[in-house]
């Protein structure tokens, strides 16, 4: 079992044993994702949108046990079209007034399915459609091991505007080999988040490959847990 750079993981079992934290406003720290952002703050990361680990080989992610974990973005292809399509066709007018789509696809929902076609991922509409969105084999599994052949995950709660950091899990020795199984099976959901602006143009938020925290240890080969 690996573990990060003495620097990291000492930072780590630092914050752990202060436990709570006042999260800064107006910091760039607000909306859901504020604990994950803070912490990596906490742990002197640089954030970016790159699909690059954060802590040198390793990935860090926060989870409050509410939500799925999101190991990371990728857009399907055709790029552009296959978006503007699934909104344009299958989507609805949103609060904002503006045609939206947002739906989670788990191996199948109500409307989709996910299928392994000739060594590509597919979203396929359960009556028939003429575009399915896709993703190669070889795109996905670069995804997820660049990024995330290391995580740390770190599970607390946040109660307001403070943050409670409970425990650290080291996992290494990504099964990159399981990855498209679990796509199919829908142990990793499929998570499409876009709308049309008034413009025209699409505003995408990030079409997100997710998972739930008890089934990290079926992609991971080895995991400890500090706390």
């Amino acid at each position: 079992m690996t573990t990060p750079n003495r620097q990291t993981r000492q930072r780590l079992e630092e914050i752990l044993l202060e436990r709570e934290f006042e999260i800064p406003v107006g910091q760039g720290f607000g909306g859901t994702g504020g604990p994950g952002l803070y912490l990596e703050h906490l742990l002197g990361l640089k954030t970016s949108n790159i699909d690059v680990p954060d802590a040198g080989a390793w990935e860090v992610k926060f989870s409050s046990g509410n939500s799925l974990v999101t190991l990371f973005h990728k857009e399907a292809l055709p790029r552009g079209q296959a978006m503007r399509y699934m909104i344009q066709n299958w989507g609805w007018i949103g609060r904002n007034g503006l045609q939206s789509f947002r739906h989670t696809i788990c191996g199948e929902s109500d409307q989709f399915e996910v299928v392994d076609d000739a060594n590509e991922i597919r979203v396929r509409r359960l009556d028939g459609d003429d575009l399915v969105p896709h993703w190669p084999h070889d795109v996905l599994i670069t995804a997820f091991a660049r990024k995330l052949a290391k995580l740390i995950l770190v599970r607390g709660t946040r109660r307001g505007g403070k943050v409670t950091y409970e425990s650290a899990e080291y996992l290494s020795n990504a099964k990159t080999t399981q990855l498209i199984k679990s796509i199919v099976d829908g142990t990793i959901c499929i998570d499409f988040d876009a709308y049309i602006r008034e413009n025209g143009s699409i505003r995408n938020h990030g079409t997100k490959f997710r998972i739930k925290i008890d089934d990290l240890s079926s992609i991971y080969a080895d995991q400890s847990t500090e706390r």
